[in-house]
């Protein structure tokens, strides 16, 4: 009678030990489980930034073409050897001086239809906030470009305290004459339909 008691005892006991290691299977696969979906969380959230990190690149870089494309068609190049489809700035010499003698004319809208030599150059006053309504798209050699951005940029006549009979050259009548530093603020945008990047750089041409 014993013996079937001791048995039945070391039954029950080798029963427990099961359920007890079968019970801290379970906690470490709970675990396990836990630790491997917060390693593929931490991959997706690291693909995510490095595929935000690369679009945010790719789309500044996209908006200085912009900038580029703007800046160029407002200073022109002095040579037709320069690379680029850009205007060439109209030059005469006077014994050893070298001056522009044309500069962009401001409109008051850029169409759709404005012609690729043209420059968008918008009359009204320069000012923090940006508007693309009239902005002009980039097209540096009138052609198509491995940008899959939309790029569009436009460019404000900065007169720097003219307004106010301010001048950088102190000479009487040399305001008047346009004689002297000539800027243009240059605002570009690029954006890829859901994020977009926005740049602003500011060019000099000096008339005398």
């Amino acid at each position: 009678m014993k013996n079937n008691l001791s048995i039945i005892r070391q039954q029950a006991s080798h029963k427990k030990q099961r359920g007890a290691a079968l019970l801290l299977g379970l906690v470490f696969l709970v675990i396990l489980t836990g630790l491997a979906v917060t390693s593929m969380r931490e991959v997706a959230l690291d693909a995510r930034i490095t595929g935000n990190l690369i679009g945010q690149k790719d789309r500044f870089h996209a908006a200085e073409a912009g900038l580029r494309d703007g800046e160029y068609r407002i200073a022109g190049k002095l040579a037709v050897e320069a690379p680029g489809q850009y205007p060439i700035i109209p030059l005469t010499r006077y014994s050893d001086k070298v001056a522009a003698i044309s500069r962009p004319d401001a409109k008051k809208e850029c169409p759709a239809s404005l012609k690729f030599d043209d420059v968008c150059v918008i009359d009204k006053n320069p000012i923090f906030a940006q508007d693309f309504t009239e902005a002009k798209s980039y097209s540096p050699d009138n052609s198509n470009t491995s940008f899959t951005e939309i790029i569009e940029w436009y460019a404000i006549p900065y007169f720097g305290g003219a307004s106010d009979a301010a001048s950088e050259v102190p000479e009487y009548g040399a305001a008047a004459a346009s004689i002297g530093p000539v800027r243009h603020e240059i605002n570009a945008r690029a954006s890829d339909g859901t994020n977009e990047v926005r740049l602003r750089s500011t060019v000099v041409r000096i008339y005398y």
